[in-house]
């Protein structure tokens, strides 16, 4: 056999890697369930990236069958963990990663789109409260997206706000 040049070596290396490339960018996650809730169910589409605050943030899209508009989740990227800033057309709050829990909070005014007051006003506060703590630690992004469309209708003080 020939040996390969180092030239020949680092090609390969370039088509394997851009091909590797290639490969993730068609590899959208999407996901269906039941929320267990009067929303029904759910279908969790990524879409494209967006830039908020100068920060790109990965993008899902959740539908459910008992309501009209959507629920965006934009990814925050944490250093070791994954912050997930929910937000429909009168809610926003965020679902973050610590490291011993995974749980609700507020989104603090960095993130902030809507007035602090309007979450006030439709923000259930007993369900919040439930919800500080849903899981132990850090979760691959499609279980953390199947907790936040089961749990996030509960924080809402009426069925109708998504309407």
């Amino acid at each position: 056999m020939k040996r390969l040049s180092f030239l020949s070596i680092v090609l390969l290396m370039i088509v394997a890697l851009s091909t590797k490339a290639a490969d993730l960018s068609g590899n959208l996650i999407s996901l269906k369930g039941n929320s267990n809730t009067y929303l029904g169910n759910y279908l969790i589409k990524e879409l494209e990236p967006v830039n908020i605050n100068g920060e790109m943030m990965r993008t899902f899209e959740m539908k459910y069958d008992n309501a009209e508009n959507p629920v965006m989740v934009y990814i925050d990227e944490q250093s070791k963990c994954r912050d997930y800033i929910v937000r429909c057309k009168n809610l926003e709050i965020k679902y973050v990663c610590k490291k011993t829990s995974f749980g609700v909070s507020l989104v603090d005014t960095k993130q902030a789109k809507y007035d602090p007051a309007l979450n006030d006003r439709f923000l259930s506060e007993e369900n919040f409260e439930n919800q500080k703590k849903l899981s132990e630690g850090s979760l691959p992004i499609p279980s953390a997206l199947e907790l936040i469309a089961s749990y996030f209708p509960d924080l809402l003080k009426r069925r109708d706000l998504l309407n």
